[in-house]
């Protein structure tokens, strides 16, 4: 090897482990791309990914991706449907239904069916007549 011209680069810097096991061993993967060094690492354990390795997971697991879209699909139609001034009327109806439980006024503690609720009043109405009703109670008790 010594015999060799100064221009002839020996190639022993290079060598092949062909026996060498996969680095990443994480059963269900997330992985993080690098867009700089254009690297796929695990999300997990941080070890280098093969860019064909985790496309072909990913296409493997395209099952995972969906139950995740449904899963969020889910949630959206939850808040789309979600309405706070409704909260009320679902928990007593809720406790209603076969009408094991019946409401009590909050005012003279008697059961009321719901079909005798027949007239609403406007909010601002009510409130002052809530507010008077507590205020005349208060002195009584």
């Amino acid at each position: 090897m010594n015999d060799l011209p100064d221009k002839v680069i020996g190639l022993d810097q290079i060598r092949i482990n062909r026996g060498l096991e996969k680095i990443c061993k994480c059963e269900k993967r997330k992985f993080m791309i690098d867009t700089k060094n254009r690297r796929i690492t695990c999300q997990s354990c941080g070890a280098v990914v093969d860019p064909y390795e985790a496309m072909y997971e990913l296409a493997m697991n395209g099952e995972r991706l969906q139950e995740q879209v449904e899963n969020l699909l889910e949630q959206r139609k939850q808040i789309a449907d979600y309405k706070p001034w409704l909260v009320t009327i679902k928990k007593l109806e809720k406790q209603y239904r076969g009408r094991k439980m019946l409401p009590c006024c909050p005012r003279c503690s008697e059961p009321f069916y719901l079909e005798e609720l027949t007239t609403w009043n406007g909010k601002q109405f009510a409130d002052a007549k809530i507010k008077k009703w507590r205020a005349a109670h208060e002195k009584e008790g």
